[in-house]
């Protein structure tokens, strides 16, 4: 689909807009400086030769002047994006930047190298080390330092440690207190925001190409591959520490913000501050449209403060974009991002003391100029829009006090009474189709959304919503923003995708889980209804150890506790991989065999157990509304 006027016009605008120095090449020079090696193959791919990160995709449009169809600013960032491969960030200091969403950091020590952040899928990580071991040198990895929560931090470990490497103590594996909760809670619980969300923001089913996915705003996409899982071996507690790593000092400070857990780890030897991800080239999701838990925004600014301690470093790293350097730049740069982050927390509680509500704030608030005018402070991953709507929902949750929202109509049954009210699906359609031609997308997107909730089956409907939400993506300077309207596009045009995703594999994570966090996530799957009126205890043991946990199912919840119980009317022995299957709903009951596997009581208690749990589905409409499972069309 082509631009519109409106979307051309606004487009040329933002050239002449005084917000953007286009002439400052300083990000360019930062990204360029210490490249050792930029890859030429085609792509990387996984055993079964599936590309899981493009090259050449990517390689074919990204240069030049942006195009008509992508918004300057965000062009730009995706041009800063692309400069990928191994780099030389300071003497013994390396990144892998550009061949995952997040960057890997290679230190060396005396006889190996330390790991911070080992991307998000074995694939990538492998990719990556083999970079290093090619241009640099093959050493062993002593120390593997996850710097926060998030998969795209910790997924790859497997493809440059095993298990085998940490239990001998041949390599240590560092986090933050509450590590492993904090990965179960976003992993297992809400899968970091759930599959479909997930894909909307991330452009995982757009084609990569200037009227599809350009960048993501922390990195060009999110890769495919295996998601792994390695337990921490040592653990940095909120006062932070001190450690010495094969010859290496690392000063470890604990630094929740962008995630739950965190820190941030400076390396005196090498004056190299590594920030996790609460510092990067572009504004930062308070709240992150995928889904999850609203950050504290507050802390979050203290946390960047706090590092403005280390005035000695001359080079800044973080998990994505590229590096700054230079101690004056450095602190100029901490207290700019510092600077951002309480702005959009201290005006939104601002305004909400007015009594203003989220959809007014996120109007209401804008950078001042000496914020506005820094690329590093630019939309292009958080947006302030949604960042103030979450710091409302952190402080005050999703009820904005008037008693009219308190108790408000289901989307479907309220669609249909205001299109009534209107005069009508017709009547509504012509006025849409008017509102689109003047331009008024947002809007149109709206009020279409509402005849799409009424009638998912109206197709006029969905081709001007698509239309619109088309347009709204080509202007979008917000990278996710601009995947979340085309994506709803392709949605309203072909459906939810079918078949199997191709994308990452997420069944290694929990394989080193306790059985008590393993069938928490299982319970989120009970179908409560249908478990009113049953009740029965199992005791689920791991084979070759003395783990163990029970589910109790009680008042139609499932209750695990560690431990077994001896009045339980079913004993399970079983590998745990089959339990982290059975758990999250990968496998059903008839894979829970082997001769690894025993039972001893009543094994009707499993099969009834496996008629209560509900399966997801890999994807769920979200633009089209069609009925969801267990919906009654009415």
């Amino acid at each position: 689909m082509t631009p519109s006027q409106f979307t051309r016009d606004l487009l040329e605008s933002a050239l002449n807009d005084p917000d953007f120095n286009w002439q400052d090449r300083q990000d360019f020079e930062f990204a360029a400086r210490g490249l050792i090696h930029r890859p030429d193959d085609p792509a990387i791919f996984d055993r079964n030769g599936d590309t899981v990160w493009h090259h050449e995709a990517f390689e074919a449009f990204l240069h030049g002047d942006a195009p008509d169809t992508v918004h300057p600013s965000l062009w730009r960032h995706a041009l800063l994006n692309n400069f990928r491969g191994l780099f030389k960030v300071t003497d013994r200091v390396y990144q892998v930047r550009g061949e995952s969403l997040g960057n890997v950091t290679f230190v060396e020590g005396d006889r190996g190298y330390i790991v911070v952040d080992p991307l998000t899928t074995v694939e990538t990580a492998a990719y990556a080390l083999q970079l290093l071991f090619d241009h640099v040198g093959a050493r062993p990895i002593v120390a593997m330092i996850y710097s926060h929560t998030h998969s795209d931090h910790f997924g790859g470990v497997k493809g440059m440690i095993s298990e085998e490497d940490v239990k001998s103590g041949d390599v240590r594996v560092i986090a933050s207190e509450g590590f492993t909760e904090w990965v179960v809670k976003e992993q297992g619980m809400a899968a970091e925001g759930m599959p479909s969300r997930n894909d909307y923001m991330y452009g995982e089913n757009l084609e990569v190409s200037p009227v599809g996915i350009v960048d993501t705003g922390l990195g060009q996409m999110i890769e495919g591959g295996e998601v792994t899982f390695i337990e921490p071996t040592d653990i940095i507690g909120k006062d932070g520490g001190r450690m010495s790593v094969d010859g290496v000092e690392i000063e470890f400070m604990f630094a929740p913000g962008e995630a739950p857990t965190g820190m941030h780890c400076y390396f005196p030897q090498f004056k190299t501050l590594h920030v996790a991800d609460n510092c990067y080239m572009c504004l930062h999701n308070v709240y992150t449209i995928r889904g999850a838990f609203p950050r504290d925004a507050m802390q979050w600014s203290d946390s960047i403060a706090r590092s403005l301690l280390f005035e000695d470093t001359e080079f800044l790293i973080s998990g994505h974009n590229w590096p700054v350097f230079g101690k004056a730049e450095i602190q100029q740069f901490l207290g700019e991002q510092r600077d951002g982050v309480k702005y959009m927390h201290d005006q939104t509680l601002r305004l909400m003391s007015h009594g203003y509500v989220p959809a007014e704030i996120a109007d209401a608030i804008r950078f001042p100029p000496s914020l506005a005018r820094l690329w590093h402070l630019r939309g292009y991953y958080g947006s302030i829009k949604h960042n103030v709507r979450g710091i409302y929902a952190y402080y005050l949750g999703w009820y904005d006090g008037n008693p009219a929202n308190l108790d408000s109509l289901p989307p479907r049954d309220l669609a249909r009474r205001t299109l009534d009210y209107m005069g009508g699906t017709d009547a509504v359609l012509e006025r849409a189709q008017a509102d689109y031609e003047a331009g008024q997308y947002r809007w149109v997107a709206h009020i279409l959304d509402q005849v799409i909730w009424a009638d998912p089956g109206n197709l006029r409907a969905r081709a001007l919503a698509a239309a619109a939400h088309t347009q709204m993506g080509y202007a979008a300077e917000n990278a996710t923003w601009r995947n979340a309207y085309l994506s709803a596009a392709n949605e309203l045009r072909e459906g939810i995708p079918t078949g199997e995703k191709n994308h990452r594999v997420l069944r290694d994570v929990f394989k080193g889980m306790s059985p008590v966090l393993l069938m928490n996530s299982l319970s989120i799957r009970l179908n409560g209804p249908k478990a009113a009126g049953h009740a029965f205890t199992i005791n689920w043991k791991i084979a070759g150890t003395e783990e163990a946990c029970h589910s109790e199912l009680t008042n139609a919840v499932l209750i695990s506790s560690a431990g077994t119980d001896a009045d339980a009317g079913l004993t399970i022995t079983l590998p745990r991989l089959l339990l982290s299957e059975f758990a999250l709903g990968q496998i059903g009951v008839g894979a829970l065999s082997g001769p690894d596997v025993s039972m001893e009581g009543d094994l009707n208690l499993l099969a009834e157990l496996a008629s209560l749990l509900d399966t997801f589905p890999a994807w769920f409409p979200i633009a089209t509304h069609d009925l969801k499972k267990g919906e009654i069309g009415t």
